[in-house]
């Protein structure tokens, strides 16, 4: 929700987003502005964690505002990259405390992890995770796609009965398109076995554009570049959810 517009809720309810979102503001305001007095007291290592964290909640506040409103119509999608610079901000958190020549490995989706825009053809774009990082790192950032062969995978539905808002069902998918990876896979016959295919020195189609330039994203298709947007992709030949998460 913005400035201005109306509010598509209950006037109470909209009252306690808005007393929620002037809170965290106002905390993280005055724990920056005491922080010689904080750190006094609990040493610089605990106040800075607890910065941190302060400042998650304040980007997981703005991120379900920009997606309310991205769903509602209203919304701009550019406000979705809310997540993906606080993300890229975190890895330098880490790595500015950590000692030098430290790796770190980073665990995500990846629409977060890829160094291109996010962009479906539709109204969904921003920057991810990834832009940012190798924007900062150059050379020293590597993103690592997975994807699969299978013919099915398990998909994101929204769900308003469930508590995070989505559950989780196993969907049917088209045979891969034309100029993706899994397509590349399955037509050099490696479509059933477990891979690593370096991007490094793509090949390239007759525009002399690098192949290949699409790569299946749940149960959609990412055309992007993908040499440019990853180093390297890891395939498998199956796909199953996770039984023990309550989704």
């Amino acid at each position: 929700m913005v400035a201005g517009e109306r509010c598509p809720r209950r006037k109470s309810g909209c009252a306690a987003v808005d007393a929620l979102t002037a809170a965290l503001a106002r905390l993280l305001l005055r724990l920056r502005a005491e922080e010689p007095r904080y750190a006094a007291r609990g040493g610089q290592e605990r106040y800075d964690v607890a910065r941190r964290r302060l400042e998650a909640a304040c980007h997981t506040d703005a991120l379900f505002r920009a997606v309310h409103a991205l769903q509602s119509g209203r919304g701009d999608a550019g406000d979705l990259a809310i997540r993906e610079s606080f993300l890229a901000e975190s890895v330098h958190w880490h790595l500015a405390r950590s000692a030098p020549g430290t790796r770190l490995v980073v665990v995500a989706h990846n629409n977060h992890i890829q160094k291109t825009r996010i962009d479906f053809g539709g109204p969904l774009t921003t920057l991810p995770m990834g832009h940012h990082l190798a924007r900062t790192l150059g050379s020293d950032y590597r993103a690592v796609a997975v994807t699969h062969t299978a013919d099915h995978v398990p998909e994101m539905v929204l769900d308003a009965r469930r508590t995070v808002g989505f559950t989780v069902a196993d969907t049917p998918l088209a045979p891969p398109e034309p100029g993706s990876v899994e397509a590349a896979l399955i037509d050099a016959g490696l479509g059933g076995r477990i891979t690593l295919t370096d991007l490094r020195r793509p090949p390239r189609d007759t525009d002399g554009e690098p192949l290949p330039n699409r790569i299946r994203s749940q149960s959609a298709t990412l055309a992007t570049p993908v040499p440019a947007a990853f180093d390297a992709v890891l395939a498998t030949p199956t796909v199953t959810r996770d039984p023990s998460v309550p989704f």
